[in-house]
C-alpha cells in the first residue's frame, strides 16, 4: 500500500498538482486517509455481520473526535493501529451489553476529569502553538461534555435507550483511556 500511495503522490508531482517538495506530507496523509478508512470499513462490517451496527456507530462517534483533536495513543505503525483500534471495538462491544447504567454514569465521571486535564495531549511529532492548544482544549472540553450531557439523558431520562447512553459513555472512557496511556508514556519518555 505505501508503494501505491507513493507513485501516486509522485504522479501528482510530476504533473505539477502538488510541489516536489510536499511530496512526503501528501503521502502520509494520504496514508492515513487511507488506513483510517480501511479501519472504519473492517470495524463496520463486522459489526453488520454481527448485528452491533448501532453500538459501533456510537463508539466510534464518541471516540473519534476526542482523541482527533484531544490526542490519545498512537501506535508506531498502521498494522499496529489498525489491530488495537479492532481488538478494542472487539472488546468494549463484548462488554456493552454488561455495562450498566450506574457503571456508565461512573465511566463518564471518571472520563471527564482526565479529558478536561489531559487534552490536547502533546504528540513529538505534532508541533502547535498555544493558542491552538488552547482551541483544541475548548472544542475537546465542550465535545466530551456534550457527549455526557447525551449519554446521561438518554441512560437516566429516557431508559428505553439507555444502551446508546452506554455505548456513548463507554466511547468517552475508552477515549480518556487513550489520553492516560499517551500522557503516560510522554512522562516515561522525559
Amino acid at each position: 500500500m505505501t508503494a501505491l500511495i507513493s507513485k501516486v503522490v509522485r504522479r501528482w508531482s510530476a504533473s505539477g498538482i502538488i510541489k516536489e517538495s510536499d511530496e512526503d506530507v501528501y503521502e502520509y496523509g494520504l496514508e492515513l486517509i487511507v488506513c483510517t478508512i480501511l479501519n472504519l470499513t473492517a470495524i463496520l462490517l463486522t459489526a453488520a455481520l454481527m448485528g452491533k451496527i448501532k453500538e459501533s456507530v456510537i463508539l466510534i462517534a464518541a471516540i473519534i473526535p476526542l482523541q482527533a483533536y484531544g490526542g490519545g495513543y498512537h501506535a508506531k505503525t498502521h498494522l499496529r493501529c489498525f489491530l488495537i483500534m479492532y481488538i478494542g471495538w472487539w472488546a468494549a462491544v463484548f462488554i456493552l451489553p454488561f455495562i450498566s447504567s450506574v457503571a456508565a454514569t461512573v465511566i463518564m465521571l471518571a472520563s471527564m476529569p482526565v479529558v478536561f486535564m489531559l487534552a490536547p495531549v502533546p504528540h513529538v511529532n505534532i508541533e502547535m502553538s498555544e493558542g491552538h492548544r488552547l482551541k483544541l482544549r475548548v472544542f475537546v472540553r465542550a465535545a466530551a461534555l456534550c457527549i455526557a450531557v447525551v449519554a446521561a439523558a438518554l441512560i437516566w431520562v429516557i431508559p428505553s435507550v439507555s444502551n446508546i447512553g452506554i455505548a456513548f459513555s463507554t466511547g468517552l472512557g475508552i477515549a480518556a483511556l487513550s489520553m492516560m496511556v499517551a500522557h503516560f508514556a510522554n512522562a516515561v519518555k522525559a
